[in-house]
C-alpha cells in the first residue's frame, strides 16, 4: 500500500523523443501526460512546438543535423539526466531509431544495453517493431492474427505489380516501407501510374534507413470511410481505446484529421486486441482502418507506433490513455474507463489543423475547437504555423 501510494503522490518521469519540429501530437500530449501523475522530458531538435508548450518539466535538444551517433549521444545524455521511467516515441523516425537501438545495442557503447532494457519495457515486445510498422511485413503478420487486410503483394519492380492488378483490377495502391502523411503512398489508376508510383517510391529516401528499401506493398484498393483506433497498451494488453472517424483531412482523402468524431467500436477493438496481444505492445498506438462503403467490413492499413494528433482527447472524456498507462506502469486498479459507452460520440475540430485547412471551415463557426487556451505560448507558436505554409 506505501508503495502504491508514493506513486501516486510521486510525479513519474517519461521522456517524449522526437525528431520533428512541427508534430502536433507531441505538443499536445504533455498536458494530458502531465494531469496523468507523469513529469515530462523532452528530447528534440530546436526551435519545435513541442518545446513551447508549459507542460514540460526538462527540454534536451538534438545537433542540427543529427547523425546517428550524435543522435544516441544526445539520447544516452536526456536519459541519464532525465531518468524517465517510460519513453514515448513522438514521430515516425524516433520509433524507428529506439527499434534500432534496442534490437542492436551498439557495441562499445556503454549504456547500450540498460537503454535497450528502457526501449523494451516501454514498447514491448521487439519481436514486433518491424512488422507491425514496414508496410511489408505488416498484412502477412496481421492474417497470422486473424486481422482483416486488403489483399497484397510485395513486389520489387512494376511488372510484378501489374501481375496483382491485373488480377484484381485498378485501382491498386502502392506503399513503400516507412512513410508520414501519406508521403509515401499512390494510388494508381493504370499501368502508367503504376510504373510511375515504383519509379517514384523506390528512389533512395530518408525514411527508409530501417526498411527493406527494394520493395513495395502492392494493394487493393477499398472505398470507405477511414478511421483510426487510437490505443494505449501495456505488455500485449490494450488498456485504453476509441475509435475516430475521419470527416476532414489536410490533404483531403490521404492527410492527417483535421476533424474527427470520436466513437465506440467492438469490432475495431476486437482486432486491436488481437495485434496487441500477438505482437506484445507497450505504448501509444493507432491501427488505421478503411471500412469497406460495399460490405461494412474493416480492413487493416497501417499501424502507427507513435503519438497520433488527437491522442490527448481521452482524458477531456474519460478514456484517458495516459492514466491508463501510469496506472499499468505502477500496478494500479485503472482509474479511467477503458471504452466509450455504445452510442457515445465526441466531436474535435483540431486546432490549429482545420484552421490551416480552411480558416473560414463551418466547423470552426459551428462547434467548439480544441484549443489549448491555457497553454499561451503554444498557441502563439500555432499561430505562426500559418507563415510558414
Amino acid at each position: 500500500m506505501g508503495q502504491a501510494l508514493a506513486a501516486q503522490l510521486t510525479a513519474t518521469p517519461v521522456l517524449l523523443v522526437s525528431t520533428e519540429t512541427r508534430w502536433l501530437g507531441a505538443a499536445r500530449m504533455p498536458r494530458a501526460l502531465s494531469r496523468a501523475g507523469f513529469e515530462v522530458a523532452l528530447l528534440t531538435p530546436r526551435n519545435s512546438l513541442a518545446e513551447k508548450t508549459r507542460f514540460v518539466a526538462k527540454i534536451g535538444y538534438l545537433p542540427d543535423d543529427a547523425n546517428m551517433q550524435q543522435w544516441r549521444q544526445a539520447f544516452a545524455a536526456t536519459v541519464r539526466t532525465t531518468r524517465p521511467r517510460l519513453l514515448i516515441p513522438c514521430d515516425d523516425a524516433a520509433f524507428r531509431l529506439l527499434q534500432r537501438l534496442a534490437e542492436s545495442p551498439p557495441t562499445g557503447f556503454l549504456p547500450a544495453e540498460e537503454l535497450a532494457a528502457l526501449i523494451r519495457l516501454s514498447l514491448g515486445d521487439p519481436n514486433g517493431y518491424r512488422c507491425s510498422v514496414e508496410k511489408t511485413l505488416l498484412p502477412p503478420a496481421a492474417e497470422k492474427l486473424g486481422v482483416r487486410v486488403p489483399r497484397y503483394a510485395v513486389a520489387d519492380n512494376a511488372d510484378a505489380a501489374r501481375v496483382f492488378a491485373h488480377a484484381h483490377g485498378y485501382p491498386v495502391v502502392v506503399k513503400r516501407d516507412h512513410s508520414s502523411a501519406a508521403d509515401g503512398v499512390r494510388v494508381c489508376m493504370d499501368g502508367i501510374e503504376l510504373a510511375a508510383a515504383f519509379a517514384d517510391l523506390l528512389r533512395p529516401h530518408p525514411s527508409g534507413f530501417a526498411g527493406t528499401g527494394r520493395r513495395l506493398l502492392v494493394q487493393e484498393f477499398i472505398s470507405g470511410s477511414i478511421k483510426n483506433y487510437a490505443t494505449s497498451a501495456w505488455q500485449g494488453r490494450v488498456l485504453a481505446s476509441y475509435a475516430a472517424l475521419k470527416i476532414e483531412m489536410n490533404p483531403p482523402r490521404s492527410g492527417p484529421s483535421t476533424v474527427t468524431r470520436y466513437h465506440r467500436d467492438d469490432a475495431l477493438r476486437e482486432m486491436a486486441e488481437a495485434i496487441v496481444g500477438g505482437l506484445g505492445i507497450s505504448g501509444f498506438l493507432a491501427l488505421e482502418f478503411v471500412v469497406s462503403q460495399d460490405s461494412g467490413l474493416p480492413y487493416l492499413l497501417e499501424i502507427n507506433r507513435r503519438l497520433v494528433p488527437g491522442g490527448h482527447r481521452g482524458s477531456d472524456f474519460g478514456v484517458d490513455h495516459c492514466a491508463a498507462l501510469h496506472a499499468a506502469l505502477h500496478g494500479l486498479p485503472q482509474s479511467t474507463r477503458s471504452v466509450l459507452d455504445p452510442g457515445e460520440q465526441h466531436l474535435s475540430v483540431h486546432f490549429p489543423q482545420e484552421w490551416l485547412r480552411d480558416p473560414q471551415s463551418e466547423w470552426l463557426r459551428d462547434n467548439p475547437v480544441d484549443v489549448p487556451w491555457d497553454d499561451p505560448e503554444l498557441i502563439e507558436a500555432m499561430l505562426a504555423m500559418r507563415h510558414e505554409e
